[in-house]
């Protein structure tokens, strides 16, 4: 096994120098509104994909290690989807922010110290979103995933990764990740265990209105990881259950309004960008449903004063 490339302070320093420099817009944030990273994660549909992350970091023997019982499983997962909404959706301060925070990047699934397995851990991420994104709303065309591979890469780097230990482009990506998912080793029986209660008998995530991941979850892991979790055979009666849920899932999504299918941080920061300093009180009842949090990536009010930029007008 190759030795860890070990991520250091000045890795993150580095990581947040090239944050600041590629904000062009400021108050769009790191990426931007025209961006791949806000057409997938505005979703609320790909919550259902951390069923497939949690599945693929208990893979993992490096990040597995950050699981101690389900609870610390269900935490982790949403303090990465917080980190990950504040990240794309938030201005350049409060991206900056987030990212010089080893309190709140502690939580999340990118507290490992070696940039193969923040790599492995990013790409689950958002590698589960898009699939998930591609069966039920509409499939992403070449173009389309290789501007998602340099947002990819652009956010691994800022989360400390040197360009050095990055794969070159799409393709090399694809390989080092397929080659990845096919060789994830044994896995202990704590971990297939605990896979097994969350998936199989607690039903994760389980987010109203799109229900359990289950049905989904033996066509979209590699066939030895689905034998690994003792998930559902791949049969023709799992086939078709997978496809009614599939249905449902457009269904739900074709009906919803926008108001309900959109992340309540993409609306946000919508209004942000059209000039409002606070979301309206909907968005932050809703905003307070899915992160615990009513303000997440409006013009200041998230960010404490003792943060605040001074020469940043709030």
């Amino acid at each position: 096994m190759a030795l860890p490339q070990l991520i250091t302070r000045d890795h993150i320093q580095a990581g947040l120098v090239i944050a600041g420099e590629h904000s062009q817009q400021p108050d769009a944030g790191l990426l931007g509104p025209g961006s791949v990273c806000w057409q997938l994660m505005r979703e609320n549909l790909v919550t259902l994909a951390q069923g497939r992350i949690v599945l693929l970091s208990l893979a993992d023997s490096r990040l597995s290690q950050l699981f101690a019982s389900s609870h610390d499983v269900v935490q982790r997962m949403h303090h990465t989807q917080v980190f990950m909404l504040k990240l794309v959706f938030g201005n350049q301060d409060q991206a900056l922010l987030t990212l010089d925070s080893p309190h709140l990047r502690r939580k999340t699934l990118f507290d490992v110290e070696d940039s193969g397995t923040l790599l492995y851990a990013l790409t689950a991420w958002v590698d589960s979103c898009l699939m998930l994104y591609q069966e039920v709303i509409e499939p992403l065309n070449t173009a389309l995933q290789e501007r998602l591979f340099e947002e990819t890469m652009l956010i691994a780097q800022v989360l400390g990764i040197a360009q050095q230990r990055l794969p070159e482009h799409w393709h090399a990506h694809r390989r080092w990740w397929e080659r990845r998912l096919s060789h994830n080793g044994p896995i202990s029986d704590r971990r297939r265990q605990l896979g097994h209660h969350l998936i199989r008998e607690q039903g994760y995530p389980g987010r109203l209105p799109y229900g359990d991941y289950l049905p989904l979850a033996s066509f979209q892991v590699p066939e030895h990881l689905r034998q690994m979790f003792r998930l559902p055979q791949a049969d023709l009666d799992a086939h078709r259950l997978y496809q009614r849920q599939t249905r449902k899932l457009m269904d739900i999504t074709r009906h919803l309004p926008m108001r309900l299918r959109y992340q309540p941080a993409y609306h946000e920061a919508s209004q942000r960008l059209s000039g409002r300093a606070r979301a309206d009180l909907a968005t932050r009842l809703l905003n307070r449903w899915w992160t615990g949090q009513s303000d997440l990536v409006n013009s200041g009010w998230s960010i404490p004063k003792v943060d605040r930029l001074p020469s940043v007008s709030y």
